[in-house]
């Protein structure tokens, strides 16, 4: 089964104190906060599509319509919330053939009528079956399958709260190494990883400003 990976990077700058006395803004330190989780897909959307070519355009939207309702029918088969099934779009365009190759003269072959469908399948051992049932029932092309997970915002917070903490953990670090402390962080820049998330934050070394900082003794 594919992997979801989150990964969040921190580029964090702090104020370093010395006796209490937070030094002026170049004595700083920089450091980047990692962290990464790997987590399985618990659902999949696929993006079908059912297309019908007919020179009369009532009877191509005719088959279109009676093809899309044995789709629909398959997927309720396989329980399939209707909320989890959506039509996506309608399209109708006339197509036409060349008579012969190197020449422009074109014969109407027809008009070809494609109605894309979205489905959610949360049961994923069903993908398998799935699959092949709406095929029979008529699906011409499958145009992507993409897996999820619902509980994404709830592992991006996991992984943010790591990688401030191996920010947090470095800095400090570096800093008693130096016989001093870590202040407030001046700075805070995230960049996202597979699942792209970004975001500055700033605050003052009084503790002022937006986003809010790391407090130091």
């Amino acid at each position: 089964m594919k992997r979801l990976y989150l990964a969040i990077f921190l580029a964090s700058v702090f104020s370093i104190t010395t006796n209490g006395q937070a030094t002026p803004m170049a004595s700083s330190i920089s450091v980047i906060g990692e962290a990464e989780m790997s987590v399985s897909p618990d659902n999949a959307v696929f993006t079908l599509e059912v297309v019908n070519l007919d020179k009369d355009l009532s009877a191509a939207k005719r088959a279109n319509d009676t093809s899309v309702a044995k789709v629909l029918t398959a997927a309720s088969n396989h329980k399939v919330d209707s909320k989890d099934i959506q039509t996506d779009s309608l399209t109708i365009s006339p197509k036409y053939r060349s008579l012969k190759a190197g020449q422009s003269a074109t014969e109407f072959v027809g008009y070809e009528v494609t109605k894309r469908i979205l489905v959610t399948i949360r049961e994923l051992k069903q993908l398998d079956s799935f699959m092949a049932s709406v095929i029979a029932a008529g699906v011409n092309k499958v145009v992507s399958v993409d897996f999820a997970d619902s509980l994404y915002r709830v592992h991006q917070e996991q992984v943010r709260a790591l990688a401030v903490k191996n920010a947090k953990d470095k800095s400090a670090a570096y800093a008693q190494q130096l016989g001093q402390k870590v202040g407030r962080a001046y700075s805070i820049r995230e960049e996202g990883g597979d699942y792209p998330s970004s975001g500055t934050f700033t605050a003052s070394s009084n503790g002022s400003g937006t986003g809010g900082g790391f407090g130091g003794d």
